[in-house]
């Protein structure tokens, strides 16, 4: 019983502010390449930079579930689910 008492002395990570601090990125680099790049009159570049939204979105997207799967691996070893800014 000893993975019990290091987990109730950790807080769970959450999911609605880590959902909700996604989908703010994913919006931000779109609008970013969005505002960026389409002033444009030919279909050739506003395809690119349609496609250059929507994979920097999904790296995004790939990048924040990474950080919240290892908190959440971190907090089922019982250790701090907070480590710095960038982790």
């Amino acid at each position: 019983m000893a993975g019990d008492a290091s987990s109730k002395s950790h807080p769970s990570p959450g999911f609605v502010l880590p959902g909700l601090r996604c989908a703010a990125e994913m919006a931000l680099v779109g609008i970013i390449v969005g505002l960026v790049g389409l002033p444009t009159k030919s279909p050739l570049v506003l395809a690119a930079v349609a496609l250059t939204a929507l994979f920097g979105m999904v790296v995004v997207l790939f990048w924040a579930l990474n950080r919240h799967v290892r908190r959440w691996v971190r907090y089922a070893q019982g250790k701090p689910t907070r480590l710095s800014i960038f982790d």
